[in-house]
């Protein structure tokens, strides 16, 4: 950056300027030849100028995550349930005369081709039977909305500024300069004797 104070400086033909140890810009300026007396004296002040610039970017995508999950149901059947109920041959009541075998015969069912015995326990053959089948619909779980926002906040920029001070010294001159010469006609020189 550019130093305003001494691009701002305007140089005339009775200022002189020399830097000092301290890299300031010393003016000299003879009075005796500036008629307006006047010095200018510079100052710097901060210029703010905010930039606007892309920091990061963001990429939004979405993933199919796959789970499983058990899904309860409930299924029901019709049997048809097959129960043989033993009977005993009633006795005579006039108990004279009783049979007695050895050889039972046991029934059987034949269900296709397939002969079951028929005992105790009842036998049980599916008629109807349901089954489950499940179908997957797609909805709306979530909804994200997307947005931007400026959000301010307050910094502290330090800043060295840097202006002109008036400094007056006293230049010595090791031969005086004659600036002008007034001539004195002999008749207005007034002599005093003692």
């Amino acid at each position: 950056m550019k130093n305003p104070i001494m691009n701002n400086t305007e140089l005339n033909n009775h200022v002189n300027y020399t830097h000092d140890n301290h890299d300031n810009i010393v003016k000299t300026v003879d009075l005796r030849e500036d008629t307006t007396n006047t010095l200018e004296l510079l100052a710097e002040r901060p210029q703010v100028q905010i930039e606007r610039f892309i920091k990061d970017n963001i990429k939004l995508s979405k993933k199919i995550i796959s789970q499983t999950v058990n899904v309860p149901v409930t299924l029901n059947q019709e049997v048809l349930v097959i129960e043989h109920v033993f009977t005993q041959p009633s006795a005579s009541h006039d108990n004279l005369v009783s049979v007695v075998t050895n050889n039972v015969n046991v029934p059987q069912l034949m269900v296709n081709g397939q002969a079951i015995t028929l005992g105790d326990t009842p036998i049980e053959i599916p008629l109807l039977q349901q089954t489950a089948k499940v179908n997957i619909e797609t909805i709306v779980a979530e909804k994200v909305q997307l947005m931007t926002q400026n959000v301010s906040h307050e910094t502290q920029i330090p800043v060295t500024l840097r202006h002109e001070e008036l400094v007056t010294e006293k230049v010595e001159h090791d031969e005086p300069t004659v600036l002008a010469t007034t001539h004195i006609a002999p008749e207005e020189v007034n002599l005093v004797s003692k």
